[in-house]
């Protein structure tokens, strides 16, 4: 009877043991398929951040050129502001000149009479 007993006790312990191991594969399983689904989902992002990453290096680059190309407006507008400033300098000393010949002329005729 002791014997039939351990027998029996030992078989209920193997059943313990195996439904402990199907449960723990199925754990495995479960857990192998999360971490097929991680990588998956690490992989996505990882794709989106180097899309975004490129992205964003393309604006940078759309907006370094940009900024070059207002510089180089900003530089032929001041230019021209400058010889805009040289022309109408010039042109004053050249109306003052004329002013001054035609101020002169009227003395002139103004002394014959």
């Amino acid at each position: 009877q002791a014997v039939s007993s351990k027998d029996a006790d030992s078989a209920k312990r193997l059943h313990e043991l195996e439904a402990m191991l199907a449960k723990q594969q199925s754990a495995v399983k479960d857990l192998t398929a999360a971490e097929a689904s991680a990588k998956k989902k690490v992989a996505e992002l990882e794709a989106a951040v180097a899309k975004q990453q490129q992205a964003v290096s393309s604006k940078d680059a759309d907006s370094a050129k940009r900024l070059h190309e207002l510089e180089a407006m900003l530089a032929k507008q001041q230019s021209a502001v400058k010889d805009l400033t040289a022309a109408e300098a010039s042109a004053k000393k050249k109306v003052a000149e004329l002013e001054a010949a035609v101020a002169k002329q009227q003395q002139a005729v103004s002394s014959k009479d």
